[in-house]
């Protein structure tokens, strides 16, 4: 009997060894969003109102708040200026939005971001002052290394695609990555 128990512990101990390496997956990092929280900007530089209006749709329908009825046109009355375009910060209603530009200093990008979509699962707005463009910045997928996002304009916007497929300048994600300047995200 005393032999049975030592086997039955030493083969407990291999599978409690060998399980972590089996079934580890990698961790996803923000949201799923619903096909209709997309949209596509139909007015020249507007791609920071249009990501912004994004977010607070996928942030409204992670609460089950009524996501439809969050618009470029309510968003911009609150959050937009023709002559300086999205605000720094704005409050519709309960909710605030920050504009937050210490990206630019943080040597890590990657790891900030993901750690962005870890506190804000609704995504966030990432800008590139050179190119100018916003994006919205929803998902990181561990496994496959990848962030998804959505981009505004019609030719490739209006559904989630990985961030390399963006117009945001660079070659690889790395290269995107390291051209942002600055991030907006609810409070």
């Amino acid at each position: 009997m005393r032999l049975l128990t030592k086997l039955a512990a030493a083969v407990l101990a291999v599978v409690l060894m060998l399980a972590p390496l089996g079934g580890a997956e990698g961790m996803y990092y923000g949201s799923h969003p619903a096909d209709d929280v997309f949209l596509t900007q139909s007015v020249a530089h507007t791609c920071t109102l249009i990501a912004a209006t994004m977010m607070l749709r996928n942030y409204s329908c992670q609460r089950g708040s009524p996501y439809e009825q969050v618009t470029d046109t309510g968003v911009g009355r609150f959050a937009w200026t023709k002559q300086y375009g999205l605000s720094q910060s704005f409050d519709i209603g309960q909710v605030s939005v920050r504009c937050s530009p210490e990206i630019r200093t943080i040597k890590d990008k990657k790891a900030y971001l993901i750690m962005c979509l870890q506190e804000h699962e609704e995504g966030v707005v990432i800008y590139d002052t050179g190119m100018p463009h916003a994006i919205w910045l929803f998902g990181y997928d561990e496994d496959t290394d990848t962030f998804y996002c959505a981009d505004t304009i019609a030719r490739n916007g209006g559904h989630a695609i990985p961030l390399v497929e963006s117009i945001i300048r660079g070659e690889t994600q790395e290269d995107k990555i390291n051209t942002i300047d600055k991030i907006w995200y609810v409070m």
